[in-house]
């Protein structure tokens, strides 16, 4: 890959290290705090789950169409939408 390009993808990079911060720590399904009495517990209704989700739309497109289709597929996590699988 040439250079300009692995630089594109800088924020792509920052995004994703973001993304598995949230799930060491924050995340229901894998984080360190859902040891935590009372913490919530996994109710996703998507597979994958949201994180696992933006972590592939970022290694596969740029960053605003990335972030776009995450912030999608974020907005349709509810009580209300039906269980399914869901690929980037």
């Amino acid at each position: 890959m040439p250079f300009w390009k692995k630089v594109v993808r800088i924020p792509n990079y920052i995004a994703i290290g973001l993304i598995q911060v949230y799930r060491l720590i924050f995340s229901p399904t894998v984080g360190i705090l859902r040891f935590l009495p009372g913490y919530s517990r996994p109710t996703c209704i998507f597979y994958p789950t949201c994180s696992a989700y933006a972590i592939e739309t970022f290694e596969k497109y740029g960053f605003f169409k990335a972030f776009h289709k995450t912030l999608d597929r974020i907005g349709r996590c509810h009580p209300g939408n039906d269980p399914q699988v869901d690929l980037p």
